[in-house]
């Protein structure tokens, strides 16, 4: 599917299932399909059903219209030769929590049974623990997998996506596209505790509830982007679903050191909530309501991931003591990159489009706030520059006039 990049004004379009030639809703399994055909697709793979051509030529017509009456085996067919894999499995259906650390499938590997945790944060705890097993096997290793499916949580999130309306939209209409999303950011950081209590035991429950708040962030920020509202309502939603966790991961590193500094670093400091923190290594969740694996079982499928951010991410955004432009700018760059890679097509050509305005957005921050530092030496006043609610020494202002190589350290983040 090609989608136009240079014009002033790009137009998105609802594209069709490639199978039933009904009216898609997104990449499923590395092709455009709807939820029917994609949802047909895992159900036969998951159960490694077998059918019969009921025709017994295999050559039936797919996509006639009457979705009811498709013979199985010919729509299976189909979706072998048009390209559908399981190695191209998305998170439509399944989220897990380290999306970046994986190739295309929503699969991690560990050595036990998969597992996939449903349930609401608004249940009590007597009542959670819903359980689904599915007897999927990861397809590139053929080991077997965790899956956490988070469905339940994403409807509030959903809704926000589903809809244009932005409570602040007349108080940000001047703004430049960089700067809305350095104002959404900055909101949802204004309810951060700087004083957040620390924990040692946790119900998973508990943490499913932060995941919550988080994806709720997540959808409330890409809304910020107007190249992001103008996509389809499922492309906004397939985007939202697999960026979120990246969006999350990021955006918690770099609050965490904002707040605690080198302590971040050193003590391997980490808030997982608005309101709570806790040191790797140092703290328990129970998943007893959830899975009979425990807590050792999870620890090591994400803890060695955790601690790896900490080089990545934490040690360059003290070195460079990153301002919320820049962390913002970065935070742009990871998200769309990445949902311009595994969307491809129209959630490509709206990336390109939108990462060139905050490019140039970025220069013209740097101009600007070069030329203030300048004005206030010029008058005397001490060489450093207050911006984005933080103060840096001069000499990092100075070296922000010829950014080229700062911007390179950045963008090495953003590759996370």
């Amino acid at each position: 599917m090609n989608a136009p990049t240079s014009s002033a004004e790009m137009t998105y379009f609802n594209v069709k299932c490639k199978i039933c030639l009904k009216t898609g809703h997104g990449l499923h399994f590395g092709i455009e399909t709807c939820r029917a055909c994609a949802a047909f697709f895992r159900r036969t793979v998951v159960l490694n059903r077998k059918y019969k051509c009921s025709k017994r030529s295999g050559k039936c017509k797919v996509g006639t219209g009457e979705e009811k009456l498709m013979c199985k085996f010919c729509r299976f067919k189909k979706c072998i030769d048009l390209g559908m894999t399981t190695e191209n499995v998305r998170t439509d259906q399944v989220i897990k929590d380290d999306e970046e650390s994986q190739d295309s499938s929503p699969i991690a590997s560990v050595s036990t049974d998969l597992v996939s945790l449903q349930m609401t944060s608004s249940q009590p705890e007597c009542e959670i623990g819903n359980r689904v097993e599915y007897s999927v096997i990861n397809p590139k290793t053929q080991a077997p997998a965790m899956l956490i499916d988070v469905n339940a949580i994403i409807k509030k999130s959903r809704a926000i996506l589903e809809t244009y309306f932005l409570p602040d939209e007349d108080s940000i209409s001047h703004l430049n596209p960089l700067q809305r999303m350095v104002h959404s950011l900055h909101k949802i950081r204004a309810k951060q505790n700087w004083n957040p209590e620390f924990f040692v035991n946790i119900k998973f429950y508990e943490m499913f509830s932060w995941w919550e708040v988080q994806m709720r962030d997540t959808a409330s920020w890409l809304m910020h982007s107007d190249e992001f509202r103008k996509l389809p309502t499922h492309e906004r939603i397939a985007i939202f679903k697999i960026v979120w966790a990246v969006w999350r991961r990021f955006e918690r590193y770099t609050m965490t050191a904002e707040i605690f500094g080198q302590r971040c670093y050193d003590e391997k400091i980490l808030l997982h909530s608005h309101d709570s923190a806790a040191r790797l290594g140092s703290y328990y969740i129970d998943y007893s309501n959830v899975s009979d694996h425990g807590f050792e079982r999870f620890n090591n499928v994400f803890g060695g991931k955790m601690i790896q951010y900490y080089d990545i991410i934490v040690k360059p955004f003290l070195e460079l003591k990153l301002t919320e432009t820049e962390i913002t700018f970065i935070l742009c760059q990871i998200i769309w990159n990445y949902a311009g890679r595994r969307l491809q097509g129209q959630t490509q050509a709206a990336a390109e489009r939108f990462l060139e305005q905050i490019s140039n957005n970025l220069h013209q921050y740097y101009e600007e706030e070069y030329e203030e530092w300048t004005s206030r030496s010029l008058e005397g006043v001490e060489s450093s520059v207050e911006e984005d609610s933080r103060s840096t020494d001069g000499s990092v202002v100075d070296n922000r006039k010829n950014y080229a190589s700062r911007l390179a350290r950045m963008m090495q983040i953003s590759l996370i």
